[in-house]
């Protein structure tokens, strides 16, 4: 007797893989502790938690990344090639974390908190001129606190949320945005052309008593001076040195020497002839302004009002700057 066929359908076995565990933001936290600690006790410290928490759970970030974080002996560890790659992504990471939140939680509300400037006194006037009073009315909610500042120091400023200069810096980690130029131009007192003589060209103010501004970072031995697109300079001295600027134009005014300002300070006087700009302003030098700030990332959101509404303001009063 003939067994009819029966059709039998065999399925493979299906094998269940077990998913990894999921990373969060809080394990990377912990790693990041545990690498700037090189220590699962020092970790355990900082983040308050038992130490056996602190080295189970690296076990299990190392085991969920299938790769070994840290070397271990029985005295210290230390982390491993990879460890030391995941760390820096790591940092990375958790920073643009808290800028995302940091982002959000100024977009819930109003613009508000302290703002920390740091500037020349040429500048702080500019700003207190005009735009800071107009500033604060618009948003009362935030403060202002403007400091002065050892140029030469700048890069070294940590707490500062803007900070207004001549250079841009050399940091990389510092953002700068160039704002306007003002011309510098030499200038003197018609008494003291009187007594003195007018010099002809820019390489005679060597012979000229110069009222010499120093920003601690350019040479203060030479005044610079711009002739057929060429940059040039000429030595200079005086009896005279000052860190502020507007002091020696407070001494030209008086007759007792020549001074090299912002064309935007001399204007007034210009006009009402208590000074006289030399060389008819052919040999000016234009200065750049700058802002200078840390992150590149992340711009707290008063922060970045400020700094919107200063660009829009120096865009509609180029008069302040010429």
């Amino acid at each position: 007797m003939k067994h009819p066929y029966v059709l039998v359908t065999v399925r493979p076995p299906v094998y269940q893989l077990s998913s990894p565990q999921p990373m969060k933001i809080e394990d990377l936290h912990l790693f990041v502790q545990v690498a700037n600690q090189l220590s699962f006790t020092g970790a355990a410290n900082i983040l308050d938690l038992p130490q056996s928490t602190v080295s189970r759970k690296i076990k299990q970030m190392e085991e969920t990344l299938e790769v070994r974080l840290f070397e271990r002996t029985s005295r210290e560890i230390f982390l491993t090639e990879p460890g030391r790659q995941f760390y820096e992504h790591s940092r990375t990471i958790i920073q643009e974390f808290e800028d995302a939140k940091s982002f959000l939680r100024d977009y819930s509300t109003q613009p508000s908190g302290e703002i920390t400037l740091y500037c020349m006194p040429y500048f702080t006037r500019l700003l207190v001129a005009d735009f800071l009073p107009i500033f604060i009315k618009t948003f009362p909610e935030i403060r202002i606190t403007s400091r002065s500042f050892e140029p030469a120091l700048m890069e070294q400023i940590q707490e500062g949320d803007l900070i207004f200069y001549l250079f841009p810096p050399r940091d990389p980690n510092m953002v700068s945005r160039r704002l306007f130029s003002v011309s510098r131009r030499f200038y003197a007192s018609p008494e003291y052309l009187l007594k003195h003589g007018h010099p002809s060209h820019p390489c005679e103010l060597k012979n000229h008593n110069c009222l010499r501004f120093d920003n601690r970072v350019s040479p203060v031995e030479e005044w610079t001076y711009l002739e057929e697109r060429e940059v040039k300079s000429v030595p200079i001295q005086g009896s005279f040195t000052c860190d502020a600027v507007d002091a020696t134009m407070e001494l030209a005014l008086k007759g007792a020497g020549i001074c090299w300002i912002p064309q935007p300070m001399a204007n007034r006087a210009v006009r009402e002839g208590k000074l006289v700009c030399l060389f008819d302003g052919k040999y000016s030098f234009d200065q750049p302004y700058y802002v200078v700030y840390h992150s590149k990332n992340y711009v707290p959101r008063k922060v970045k009002v400020f700094l919107d509404m200063l660009i829009q303001y120096i865009e509609q009063r180029q008069d302040l700057f010429n």
